[in-house]
């Protein structure tokens, strides 16, 4: 029976509704038990039957606050399909009734936060738009869970007729400061038109006369950066030109420009400071060159709520990378002056070679000064060379492998760095091939990098145990 109640919904027969009535007075109840991912008003309003839904609207008018599997309430489902009729009996049906939170029926919240009117915009369809703003003017500022307006739904689904409309809207309502509204992000619409290359959504929002005086050009979103500053992020094409000219003539600049120019007019604002940090400096009196290159300095810094984690990471490991690589060099084919400095001290000097021997020093007494301060500036010049060579190199590798984990093929990636770092020892070994100073500078250099990152740790963690312990 359930079967037939179902099919009759879809073929909006309404005799076939009331006879099953009859033989069931309690079918409408029963179907909620026998397949409660859906009812038939909401098969009724998938298939546009508009006699069916108002009957069952009026047998069952609880229906309409109900819920499919898909998070969909009848009047969202009309709504997506653009089904005016059917929105507007459903409102009328309601006559305005709430919910226990105080919510009109428009203005029910399902999926993901969205209403009828997000659905509405999200499918472009503008006379349903205007019959929801009509019944409830509330409804155009309802965000969805990710802080969305419909300005922003109309955007990111690229509906400009519904950007269009809702404007228009909000120039009657006096609503216009919701175009400045900034999704969880912190991305305006200009944010989020700029970014998906949007040359009408823009042009519109720039030049409208209305939003003219509202519409905030150059604010940040939650990464510090403008819409121009968005601009220069994306991959420009020759038809991009035309966007980012739009934008310049608009007065959009970036936020490092903000920087500057909130710095060079604070001299001409002082006497809008407090007291108490309020200075003296003329009125057309420059930055000075040293406050810019100051803050220039933080912008270019990293801030992690505005630099992304894989951003960052890729950064660190292309300097790494380069470090490592400048590093293997130099520890493989060390300067010229190392090389020298050995052969020089694995020989005698020459006589030829000898400062001029001052005559209260016997010759022989000379000749051995010289020879102990050349060996001993030759040891540790070289030494120095392999300690600071070796720990760059350690440690930049140490980096590329704490960045890389969790990679796939890790085995191989780890057996790969490994077999470097041993390649590495065994060619600056022959710095100093007679001795077993290199070997012990090498074990200090890669053992630095590791034990600074987890000598820390096993500490803490040693002193938990013994204060547990005690």
């Amino acid at each position: 029976m359930e079967n037939r109640l179902f099919e009759a919904a879809l073929t909006g027969n309404v005799e076939t509704l009331h006879k099953l009535r009859e033989e069931n007075p309690l079918i409408l109840s029963d179907y909620s038990l026998i397949s409660p991912h859906e009812n038939p008003l909401h098969v009724a309003t998938k298939a546009g039957k508009l006699g069916f839904v108002k009957e069952m609207i009026r047998l069952k008018p609880e229906a309409v606050m109900e819920l499919n599997k898909e998070g969909f309430r009848p009047l969202d489902i009309a709504s997506a399909l653009g089904n005016v009729e059917i929105v507007k009996e459903i409102i009328a049906s309601t006559s305005c009734t709430t919910t226990t939170s105080g919510n009109a029926i428009c203005r029910l919240k399902g999926k993901d936060g969205r209403t009828a009117m997000h659905y509405a915009v999200i499918h472009g369809k503008i006379e349903v738009i205007d019959e929801l703003i009509s019944f409830s003017v509330e409804c155009v500022k309802d965000l969805t869970v990710l802080r969305e307006t419909t300005l922003h739904l109309a955007v990111k689904y690229y509906r400009f007729e519904a950007l269009r409309s809702l404007v228009e809207s909000l120039e009657k309502l006096g609503l216009e400061e919701l175009v400045n509204w900034r999704d969880k992000d912190g991305n305006t619409v200009l944010h989020l038109a700029v970014s998906r290359k949007q040359h009408e959504s823009v042009e519109f929002l720039l030049n409208n006369n209305s939003l003219s005086s509202t519409l905030k050009l150059n604010e940040t979103n939650s990464r510090g950066l403008t819409p121009m500053d968005v601009m220069d992020l994306l991959i420009e094409t020759p038809s991009d030109v035309q966007l980012r000219q739009t934008l310049r003539l608009a007065g959009a600049i970036g936020a490092g420009d903000n920087i500057t120019n909130a710095m060079s007019t604070t001299p001409a604002n002082n006497s809008s400071l407090p007291p108490h940090i309020a200075v003296n400096v003329p009125n057309n009196q420059p930055p000075e060159p040293a406050a810019v290159e100051t803050d220039w300095t933080k912008y270019f810094r990293y801030q992690q709520n505005r630099d992304s984690p894989s951003d960052t990471r890729n950064a660190l490991l292309v300097v790494a990378a380069l470090i490592a690589t400048v590093t293997f060099q130099a520890g493989v084919d060390p300067p010229s002056g190392f090389q020298e400095s050995q052969s020089v001290n694995s020989t005698n000097i020459s006589p030829a070679s000898q400062p001029p021997t001052p005559q209260h020093f016997p010759p022989t007494t000379t000749i051995g000064i010289g020879a102990i301060f050349a060996g001993l500036g030759g040891v540790a010049t070289s030494d120095w060379f392999l300690l600071g060579n070796s720990l760059g190199f350690a440690t930049s590798v140490s980096i590329i492998i704490y960045l890389t984990a969790g990679f796939p093929f890790q085995r191989e990636l780890h057996i790969s760095i490994y077999s470097i770092m041993f390649a590495y020892g065994w060619s600056v070994s022959d710095i100093k091939p007679k001795e077993g100073a290199p070997y012990i500078i090498l074990g200090i250099a890669f053992l630095v990098p590791f034990l600074v990152r987890w000598f820390p740790r096993w500490a803490r963690k040693l002193w938990r145990l013994c204060r547990k312990s005690s």
